[in-house]
């Protein structure tokens, strides 16, 4: 009785020390669920971020691929050229026509596609030789490319603009175009170039240049070294060789370019004595019947990657040497001419 007495007597901190080992246990199992989460949470986040890197590496290595893929084609576009030196050079006549760059080739190769084409880019009208080296207006070329801009109903764009694009002074009375006054006075003020075009692109930088008048001018113009690049007469389209003759008509112009295809001139006389141009005042200054310089376009899918790469090539007429002038891989919608695949 007395101890059932006691019993009853006992302190509650007796009673709760016989429980804190419960609490205890509860704590510590909820501890090591927490820690498993984070471990889990950590462990995701470091798998994720391994396969990230791990893609990562990979889009570069096809990437770098590709584009030793499309330099590769480069070096053999080159080798196709010099190949052409010398066959022009055993025969002692250099002409270039439209034969040689008339297709574009599709080779499939270690699971990569290659597509590549020539494009003889002496066929144009150079914008930078709208201006002489001493910075004085070109007057033929000039006349040129007014009546190419005339051919195309092109309002926007005018010769002067371009020459005072390129020309150094400040002189806004000399080409009647646009200087720097009128272009630092824009929203966003910037000025012109004073030095020749390094792309087709900066036209639209000329004040009023609008994007349809561009994309309608851009397969006919080039930007070449200044004074060195004499338009290929068999090589240019009917837009530009009725850029040549005084007068001449959109279908003799057509009709000219298609006799052409099948009889490329091997001078400049046989173009002057054609009956197709007999009447028509021409210029023969600054026209060649062969081509320095060259672009290979080359696109290169691999792994659902693309890799596109336009190389301007120099030819020396000399010696046939090779020299890359420059490389541009943000160019799209490069393969434009029929493709024959190589096997």
């Amino acid at each position: 009785m007395m101890a059932g007495v006691a019993d009853s007597k006992r302190p509650s901190s007796a009673i709760r020390l016989n429980q804190l080992p419960k609490r205890q246990s509860g704590v510590a199992l909820m501890i090591v669920i927490l820690v498993f989460a984070l471990v889990s949470i950590l462990s995701v986040g470091m798998y994720n971020r391994q396969s990230l890197f791990v893609q990562t590496a990979s889009n570069m290595l096809a990437q770098k691929q590709a584009y030793e893929y499309a330099v590769a084609s480069e070096i053999y576009g080159r080798r196709l050229l010099k190949a052409d030196w010398d066959e022009d050079s055993e025969e002692k006549e250099f002409v270039d026509d439209l034969e040689q760059t008339q297709n574009s080739i599709v080779i499939p190769v270690e699971e990569a596609l290659l597509e590549a084409q020539f494009n003889d880019v002496q066929g144009k009208l150079n914008l930078n030789d709208m201006v002489n080296l001493d910075g004085s207006p070109n007057t033929l070329m000039q006349k040129r490319l007014d009546r190419l801009l005339n051919r195309l109903a092109i309002d926007s764009i005018k010769v002067e603009m371009i020459q005072d694009w390129i020309d150094e002074d400040q002189d806004p009375y000399q080409f009647e175009g646009s200087e720097d006054g009128d272009y630092l006075a824009q929203e966003t003020p910037y000025r012109t170039a004073g030095q020749p075009f390094q792309h087709l692109s900066e036209l639209l930088l000329l004040q009023g240049v609008t994007q349809k008048d561009y994309e309608t001018l851009l397969p006919f113009v080039s930007v070449l070294p200044q004074g060195q690049a004499p338009i290929n007469v068999n090589t240019a389209p009917p837009e530009v060789l009725q850029t040549l003759f005084e007068g001449m008509n959109d279908q003799q112009a057509e009709e000219l370019g298609s006799k052409r295809e099948n009889e490329p001139w091997k001078d400049i006389n046989a173009l002057k004595s054609d009956p197709l141009v007999g009447g028509l005042a021409f210029d023969d200054h600054y026209l060649s019947v062969n081509s320095e310089f060259f672009e290979i376009a080359t696109r290169i899918t691999l792994s659902e990657r693309v890799v596109r790469l336009v190389s301007l090539i120099y030819r020396k007429q000399a010696d046939g040497e090779m020299q890359v002038l420059s490389r541009d891989q943000g160019q799209k919608y490069l393969i434009t001419k029929e493709k024959i695949a190589v096997p």
